[in-house]
């Protein structure tokens, strides 16, 4: 805080303000320190009155179930500050907001897996054309030929396994997004709202297409 602040303080709406923000009552030491050097000191009655009623604030307008379900939803910690008799509610929301959360960081988690099967894909054709140079190259040894016949035996089965990984991922690929889209839509039918978008990751990623892979 400032000199002009600490001078013009109002402790209760300060308190007010940090309960409603979420800070704990023992932050008053913190405006304590800075307006100390100014020779201010807090009224501490009526920063702690204010705060009772900012957490009160705080805690009715967080600890609702549409508030639960974008904590659950943003894949964040709830540390079990609700009442008991908000709790329920809460809870309710936040874990429906848990389970398109995970469902979403499944469908990212194959889309990494398929991006990284495809490039060693690329890797490897890459290699095999130059293997298959070097093998027919009349320059090169028949000892050198015949190095670059077994490594293309390597690299083909090496590549008919890893066609056989991305086939596979595609099919889970497929089985995530369309749970995905069943769990975002029973979400929105249950009438939690589409807060800045995060709803509509599933028809985004559709609309990838062949970027998606």
């Amino acid at each position: 805080m400032s000199e002009d602040e600490c001078l013009a303080a109002d402790w209760w709406i300060i308190g007010q303000r940090d309960g409603f923000e979420g800070e704990p009552p023992s932050y008053l030491a913190e405006h304590q320190e800075a307006c100390a050097e100014y020779g201010v000191t807090p009224d501490r009655t009526a920063y702690v009155e204010g705060h009772r009623r900012g957490q009160r604030d705080f805690l009715r307008s967080y600890c609702t179930r549409f508030n639960g379900y974008t904590v659950g939803r943003d894949g964040d910690s709830y540390i079990g500050i609700c009442p008991s008799s908000m709790e329920g509610s809460f809870l309710a929301g936040f874990r429906r907001g848990k389970e398109v959360h995970g469902m979403e960081m499944e469908v990212w988690d194959i889309k990494r897996e398929r991006r990284k099967l495809r490039e060693k894909i690329d890797e490897l054709e890459e290699e095999l054309g130059a293997q298959r140079v070097r093998f027919e190259s009349d320059e090169n040894s028949l000892e050198d030929r015949n190095d670059a016949w077994t490594r293309i035996g390597e690299i083909e089965e090496g590549l008919e396994k890893l066609d056989l990984d991305y086939k596979n991922s595609a099919a889970r690929q497929a089985g995530a997004l369309a749970r995905l889209e069943e769990i975002t839509e029973q979400a929105k039918s249950d009438g939690y709202p589409d807060d800045g978008g995060l709803l509509r990751t599933y028809q985004n990623i559709k609309e990838l297409g062949d970027v998606f892979d």
